[in-house]
């Protein structure tokens, strides 16, 4: 009995070992001594190869190879590659200059042109072109669109800037759409892009922007009156 009962207890332990070392991120020690290549260094691990190659090399099928550097590169933090000088860029395993135009300059990424445009240009092609701002607009910060914008009392139209004509009872919005005013709360635009005064019938009252009239519960809108 004593001795089934260890059998059992043994059997569950070895199932427990093979379910954990049969497990993904679980490895047994490593068996037999460590065979270090050139330009490689034990790193003193009890599982693994037992190595790693020196800074500047990679591990290549077991063996450590120099990791070769094109010009206007330098290796990574690793030793195992190698990146860019700023300026230039991977390009067929050298390392390619980033040719700026005048009036650009260098960006952080690497992807896509590499560079853009200062203040004032925008992107045309392969170069910059300076941004003509008509006259009472502004330069924006937005590299998309026309690159400018009308400044207050002014809006645009076509290439120009013109005086926003202010009716009588409106005042001036920033939009860059649009007449460039809005009626004062109780007057509604009309065709003849003047300003009148809404007239509003026994229970009703004002939309939230001023500039209309709805009627109260449980009157409906018929013409413009409020009926049961």
């Amino acid at each position: 009995m004593q001795y089934s009962s260890i059998v059992a207890r043994n059997g569950r332990l070895l199932l427990i070992l093979f379910t954990l070392f049969s497990m993904p991120g679980i490895a047994a020690n490593r068996v037999g001594p460590v065979v270090v290549p050139d330009n490689g260094y034990a790193n003193g691990a009890s599982y693994g190869k037992g190595w790693d190659c020196d800074f500047g090399y990679r591990d290549t099928r077991e063996t450590c190879v120099k990791t070769l550097v094109p010009a206007n590169g330098y290796l990574n933090s690793r030793g195992n590659g190698w990146r860019c000088d700023r300026g230039f860029r991977p390009e067929s395993g050298q390392c390619a200059q980033i040719i700026v135009p005048e009036n650009g300059y260098l960006t952080k990424s690497t992807s896509g042109s590499g560079w853009t445009c200062g203040r004032g240009f925008q992107i045309s092609g392969d170069t910059c072109k300076r941004i003509e701002v008509p006259a009472n607009g502004f330069l924006t910060s937005s590299s998309l669109g026309t690159g400018w914008e009308c400044e207050r009392g002014y809006s645009v139209s076509g290439d120009t800037c013109v005086a926003v004509s202010l009716p009588v009872n409106a005042y001036l919005v920033e939009r860059n759409y649009g007449p460039g005013w809005q009626c004062e709360r109780g007057y509604a635009s009309s065709e003849s892009k003047s300003c009148n005064k809404l007239d509003v019938p026994a229970n009703a009252h004002l939309f939230r922007n001023g500039n209309d009239w709805k009627c109260n519960e449980p009157y409906s809108k018929k013409g413009q009156l409020c009926i049961l």
